[in-house]
């Protein structure tokens, strides 16, 4: 089985199309949609990344962290756009570890698009993407054991729950336990 290349799946970069979303490329003139959710403390509370305070923050994310990760082939971060508003309300992404096959999955929403279910259509189709052109084996993903609503993201879109790992994250100047997820397939040989 040829396994594709990630560099040359962030260059060719699919689009991703859900019935109420549109997962596509990030682009720099997002910012101002990115910065809309990304300054709320809520939204980034159980997150990796400290609340931007300036669209200086904002353009730093896409810049260093998003457009780099294009860039170095390791990963894939989609903008998630509403259909509706043709807004970009959020962000879903597979970092990949291509050598053993697998890749994490990692999310953030906008607060006004909360518990519709959209974020759970869009972990959806990234798994998807991920295990039918990607060829991986697991997806996983991690969310903070208060995490409530992310853990119920992950439990809709078909992930296990594997178990709680003790001091898994050091972030915000604080230890995290947290809860491990994953969905996986069988190798095809």
């Amino acid at each position: 089985m040829n396994i594709p290349n990630m560099q040359e799946l962030t260059d060719q970069f699919l689009t991703l199309q859900t019935p109420r979303l549109i997962l596509r490329k990030l682009l720099l003139s997002d910012a101002e949609d990115i910065f809309a959710y990304a300054s709320d403390p809520l939204v980034s509370a159980y997150t990796l990344w400290d609340t931007h305070h300036s669209l200086d923050d904002t353009y730093r994310y896409l810049n260093d962290i998003a457009l780099e990760l294009y860039r170095s082939g390791q990963g894939i971060d989609w903008g998630i756009v509403d259909r509706k508003s043709n807004r970009l309300i959020g962000t879903c992404g597979l970092y990949t570890t291509p050598m053993h096959r697998r890749a994490e999955i990692g999310y953030a929403l906008a607060r006004d698009y909360w518990g519709q279910g959209l974020m759970s259509e869009a972990v959806r189709a990234a798994i998807a993407f991920g295990f039918h052109v990607m060829q991986l084996l697991r997806i996983q993903a991690f969310c903070a054991l208060e995490n409530i609503g992310s853990a119920r993201v992950l439990e809709k879109s078909g992930m296990q729950f594997e178990g709680i790992l003790h001091n898994y994250v050091f972030t915000k100047a604080q230890s995290w336990d947290v809860k491990m997820y994953a969905i996986t397939r069988s190798p095809i040989f």
